[in-house]
């Protein structure tokens, strides 16, 4: 059985576009809010990372199998526990770009009224959940490694057989530790490193298992 479709609720108004999620195993914890301009960059530039309050964004185009581009939308989001500490989910999600900017439209034309939009069939990439007390925290509001942590994640834990990766604090500064659940059971562990870290620009993530 392929993985489920998620719901994108969409509201445009002026230069801002209000999106939420919503699908059988989670529903987004607030709004994320992307600007008009953020759009106009992705389509020169084929790739944006976007970030509202503590969460964030990485949205590239990239080639669909039936024609067009597709638009590939990284979700972070971020929030507080009861307990004080900040935990996150991730999804990646697919939308074909003509049928986003046609939802666009249609809300602006009626006064950001909210319209939705399917995402596509793709069963490529695990769920990822973040239990981080304390690195996930500074990675997000550290803008150059959050756009690294973005890019390795999206290159490095795109397993097929997975079904889950949960990803915890490492003893490492703005690193994790993580664990693999897959439908058959079993999985690996292993750490996400932050490699070079006296000059963040130059640092890289590296996996260990």
């Amino acid at each position: 059985m392929g993985r489920q479709r998620t719901m994108l609720k969409l509201s445009a108004s002026g230069e801002s576009i209000s999106l939420r999620t919503v699908s059988r195993g989670f529903r987004s914890p607030h709004r994320f809010i992307i600007l008009e301009k953020e759009l106009r960059e992705l389509e020169e530039k084929r790739y944006v990372l976007s970030a509202d309050i503590r969460s964030f964004a990485e949205l590239h185009l990239e080639k669909a199998a039936a024609g067009g581009d597709a638009l590939v939308a990284r979700l972070v989001w971020l929030g507080d526990t009861a307990e004080g500490k900040l935990s996150g989910t991730e999804e990646i999600l697919r939308f074909p770009w003509d049928d986003f900017r046609e939802r666009i439209a249609e809300s602006r034309s009626l006064d950001g009224g909210c319209v939705r939009l399917l995402s596509m069939k793709d069963g490529r990439y695990p769920k990822i959940e973040f239990h981080s007390r304390r690195h996930l925290k500074e990675v997000a509001e550290t803008p150059v490694l959050r756009k690294k942590l973005g890019k390795f994640l999206a290159h490095h834990l795109a397993w097929k057989e997975s079904v889950r990766i949960m990803v915890y604090d490492d003893f490492v500064p703005y690193s994790f530790f993580f664990r693999e659940e897959r439908a058959n059971g079993g999985g690996m562990c292993g750490g996400i490193i932050l490699h070079r870290q006296e000059d963040l620009k130059k640092a890289y993530y590296g996996i260990h298992t």
